[in-house]
């Protein structure tokens, strides 16, 4: 009769069903889960983070292309003809010309307001602290580059 006894399951073990994982293996593969996730999202977002600021800084450094770059993205969403764009593209590139005329005009004022700035907030630092501010201030400011050149009857002019 003990030999009977023996052979019987135990009711009170802990028994799975075989299709599913133990309890510990199961945790890990939900971290594991949670883990790729997460990896997932800051891969993708650091690659959008990479290729948007190539494209800010592209079209920041280069303001000609812009016209046609609007025109463009204008003709495909609005189904325009060719030839409306076109006319676009003109309009756009001579208000870009004016706009950085005014630009010309104004700039180096600006210029001497981020100068002042800058040198204001230095002076309440210390010196290790005052060379981290304008070297961070002057990296922020290099997202802002020169105007482009100016031509006028041969003559080129920078600013």
């Amino acid at each position: 009769m003990n030999d009977t006894m023996s052979k019987e399951p135990d009711i009170t073990s802990d028994v799975e069903s075989p299709g599913l994982p133990p309890k510990r293996r199961r945790w890990r593969v939900v971290l594991l889960g949670i883990i790729i996730l997460v990896c997932g999202v800051a891969i993708g977002a650091g690659g959008t983070v990479v290729i948007m600021r190539h494209t800010v800084l592209h079209a920041i450094q280069h303001p000609e292309e812009a016209p046609q770059r609007i025109a463009d993205r204008v003709r495909k969403k609005l189904g325009i003809s060719d030839e409306k764009a076109v006319r676009i593209e003109e309009i756009l590139s001579e208000r870009q010309k004016k706009i950085q005329a005014l630009r010309r005009q104004v700039q180096p004022q600006i210029d001497d307001e981020l100068n002042q700035a800058r040198e204001e907030v230095a002076a309440l630092l210390n010196p290790e602290q005052a060379a981290k501010w304008r070297e961070r201030f002057d990296k922020l400011r290099m997202w802002f580059p020169a105007l482009p050149m100016e031509s006028n009857s041969g003559k080129t002019k920078k600013n």
